[in-house]
């Protein structure tokens, strides 16, 4: 009786912190944001918006936008230059941004900050006709972002 007890006991306390572990790494409390994830008061951001339901195509092209950035802009996001920021807009913290981007979908959107405020943006719109292509998707990235950052120095 005592062996069945405990066995309980565990499989009660294996559920709660699995649950908990769950909620945690859903609402993001499990990492620190880095300091170039904190708001940009001056600088390039890279951003990756999506909800919370997340098909496999959405995944992909937040896949396909990281290889993008982190290998093409290595350089700028170590100095912090450029920041990439996936955002959930389905948290209501991060709503606003529906409004200052102009969203209508998951997207990728490039953002110039001066002194906190927003000055430009793009949305990456052809992200969705080269989803099918891994190269021409990063290579249209990488131009795309490219040509920003010069617009913007």
């Amino acid at each position: 009786m005592k062996t069945k007890t405990i066995i309980t006991t565990a499989l009660f306390l294996f559920v709660g912190v699995s649950a908990a572990y769950l909620v945690c790494r859903e609402t993001g409390l499990l990492r620190s944001p880095s300091p170039k994830e904190t708001t940009a008061e001056s600088g390039f951001v890279v951003y990756y918006f999506h909800g919370n339901m997340r098909c496999m195509t959405c995944k992909k092209i937040e896949a396909y936008t990281a290889t993008a950035v982190q290998s093409g802009f290595a350089e700028q996001l170590d100095d912090g230059r450029l920041a990439w920021r996936v955002v959930n807009i389905d948290e209501p913290a991060n709503a606003h941004f529906v409004e200052d981007f102009e969203l209508v979908t998951r997207s990728v959107v490039l953002a110039e900050y001066v002194d906190g405020e927003c000055v430009r943006w793009q949305n990456l719109q052809d992200v969705w006709d080269l989803v099918g292509d891994e190269a021409e998707f990063i290579r249209y990235v990488q131009d795309e972002t490219r040509a920003f950052l010069e617009a913007g120095e």
